[in-house]
């Protein structure tokens, strides 16, 4: 196990944790609290993860790259197209939609829009 290349991750990971018992314990912010421990707990888990793997079953390469890179501008300008349906919708009454709301209907837009077309871009291959 190979833990110089996932050290800085793990310490972030066990920091986010201490982070999140602390804000549940102290500040008393249940959801929050309980939600960034998660998410440092799923931190250090994919680093452990990542440290047990050899170096030559990293895939790191330029077409994983290049596909993340056109994915994330096709989710992108996804999310900007959809916003600014969304601003000329909501000055019309009536208003149906908070801006929690708005948030949540983006953030899911732009993670459909980013893992489907990571999977086309894979599937079709880059040119």
């Amino acid at each position: 196990m190979n833990l110089k290349r996932s050290k800085f991750h793990f310490i972030w990971g066990s920091a986010i944790m201490l982070l999140g018992i602390a804000l549940f314990t102290v500040a008393g912010l249940k959801f929050l609290g309980m939600g960034i421990t998660f998410s440092g707990l799923m931190l250090v888990f994919i680093d452990i993860y990542w440290a047990t793997k050899r170096n030559t079953e990293i895939p790191a390469d330029e077409m994983h790259l290049r596909i993340n890179e056109k994915a994330g501008s096709n989710a992108f300008w996804n999310v900007m197209m959809f916003a600014g349906i969304l601003v000329y919708v909501t000055h019309y009454p009536p208003d149906p939609l908070e801006i929690s709301d708005v948030l949540g209907l983006m953030a899911g837009v732009g993670m459909f829009t980013f893992v489907v077309s990571r999977f086309y871009y894979i599937r079709r291959g880059l040119s």
